[in-house]
């Protein structure tokens, strides 16, 4: 089976129906459901559920598009299990809220489908991942079309962060600060284990600040499969607008050869790319951060000092909840009775307290010499 194939079909709306044959259609494009899953098999669907966001936000993996690859699944097999671990989320009944109040919960119960948890995890190249990975034979990859401030995209391999356990997320980004650091991780845990099947939500999909609640909701209309993550992620940032090669985790993997170093070896299927491709596509703020190319370790610190962004708190929107000290891998955030305190020596810029924000109160502010280069 060809790998490079990947399939865009249009879907309109998250109502259920055409959402059902947009992702039969999707993966019939692809050679059918049975090329992916034999039947009897074990199947995890790993959705992208970063936090306990309502469907209408647009955070989430919407829970149509679970349902959807459940009932294309059933006919197969019956053994099918759903389950993620949110961003800074370690305790059960922290995993248990982000599942109810995502819809995750209700779809799964609705088709029978259990729910599992990832609170324990095994060592994998070093990572603390999840064993449900690995018990089950194939992994369904479901992720959301998002921006990310640290890796640009966030889609199929940067879907695959949530297969490490827990708070273990923390000490990764506290230990890889960088981007293209981080991108290396992230394509060892998708090399790990890679996803049989990979389906996108990409029907509501998110420009600008995301991949949390600062993002902007955009309306892409489509569904997006393919067996190779990578050629899914290098074809979305086609739709983007941006070189496939820009984006951290897609150049990593085409490095490794896990994807193939020339975007035009890619066979659409679905119809002309270029019917997919948005008329724009807002970029994080943080975003050129995520575009230097590797450099010796002295002038990508001169570089960083000149080129730095620093987050700050919109007071009119901060409810004080404490979730963004909480999600701060580096502890250099502490809140009182009135306000969020950043401690700047300590800050990575990793920018997980505005991912995990609930109510979009965190941005980035450019220094002086990045609002010159910028305007």
């Amino acid at each position: 089976m060809t790998d490079h194939k990947v399939s865009l079909v249009r879907c309109a709306s998250y109502e259920t129906a055409q959402v059902q044959a947009a992702v039969e259609e999707a993966v019939r494009l692809l050679g059918g459901i049975e090329r992916f899953v034999k039947p009897g098999e074990k199947v995890l669907l790993k959705p992208n559920l970063l936090t306990d966001a309502a469907p209408q936000k647009g955070v989430d993996t919407h829970p149509e598009v679970v349902r959807a690859v459940i009932r294309l699944l059933r006919p197969v097999t019956k053994h099918i299990v759903c389950g993620d671990s949110p961003s800074v989320w370690g305790e059960k009944k922290d995993i248990n809220k982000v599942y109810e109040v995502s819809g995750i919960k209700r779809v799964c119960e609705e088709e029978g489908v259990e729910l599992v948890y990832f609170t324990k995890s095994r060592l994998v190249k070093g990572y603390p991942l999840t064993p449900w990975a690995f018990s089950c034979d194939r992994l369904v990859n479901v992720p959301k079309f998002k921006t990310h401030g640290y890796t640009i995209l966030t889609a199929c391999l940067k879907n695959l962060f949530g297969l490490v356990v827990g708070m273990h997320k923390m000490k990764i980004h506290f230990d890889h600060p960088k981007a293209l650091d981080l991108s290396r991780v992230i394509v060892d845990i998708y090399e790990a284990r890679r996803p049989d099947l990979n389906i996108v939500d990409g029907i509501t999909a998110m420009e600008g600040d995301g991949p949390g609640s600062a993002g902007t909701l955009k309306h892409m209309g489509l569904i997006a499969a393919g067996a190779n993550g990578v050629c899914v992620d290098m074809v979305l940032a086609h739709l983007m607008r941006q070189d496939a090669l820009v984006i951290p985790t897609n150049k990593e993997a085409v490095r490794r050869g896990l994807g193939p170093g020339d975007f035009r070896d890619i066979d659409v299927l679905g119809g002309p790319l270029s019917d997919f491709v948005a008329a724009s596509f807002r970029l994080p703020k943080a975003s050129i951060l995520a575009k230097l190319p590797r450099m010796p370790k002295a002038l990508s610190r001169l570089l960083t000092a000149f080129l730095s962004f620093k987050p700050y708190v919109d007071v009119s929107h901060c409810k004080l909840c404490g979730i963004c000290q909480k999600s701060c891998p580096a502890g250099a955030i502490r809140l009182d009775a009135k306000r969020v305190h950043f401690q700047r020596s300590r800050c990575i810029l990793c920018l997980c307290c505005q991912e995990i924000c609930p109510r979009g109160a965190i941005d980035v502010r450019k220094n002086f010499f990045l609002r010159l280069i910028m305007r």
